[in-house]
């Protein structure tokens, strides 16, 4: 988070390829919404490449799923990754208590 502090400025293009790799899940969500606040606030374009259903979930964002066979944008609950997810845990919901 120090990095957006120190080095991001208005107006911006920014690349981030899996910045998410080492977060925790609520770090992750943290930066999702510093990402939209860069975009919102500061005029700020950012292109990130994830995987994380934390990040996904929480920007404000057009999602592209660049393993379909046509480009077009996506709502983060149809991207198999998030169906996954998913998925795993209600199959465990009863290990929830």
């Amino acid at each position: 988070m120090q990095l957006f502090d120190e080095y991001l400025a208005p107006n911006g293009l920014y690349l981030l390829d899996v910045s998410e790799t080492s977060l925790s899940p609520a770090n992750q969500i943290q930066l999702a919404e510093e990402i939209n606040k860069l975009a919102r606030y500061f005029n700020c374009q950012v292109l990130i490449a994830t995987h994380s259903p934390f990040m996904l979930g929480t920007l404000d964002a057009r999602i592209y799923n660049l393993d379909a066979p046509f480009l077009r944008t996506f709502k983060w609950t149809e991207l198999e990754n998030i169906r996954f997810f998913y998925d795993f845990f209600k199959d465990r919901k009863n290990e929830f208590g």
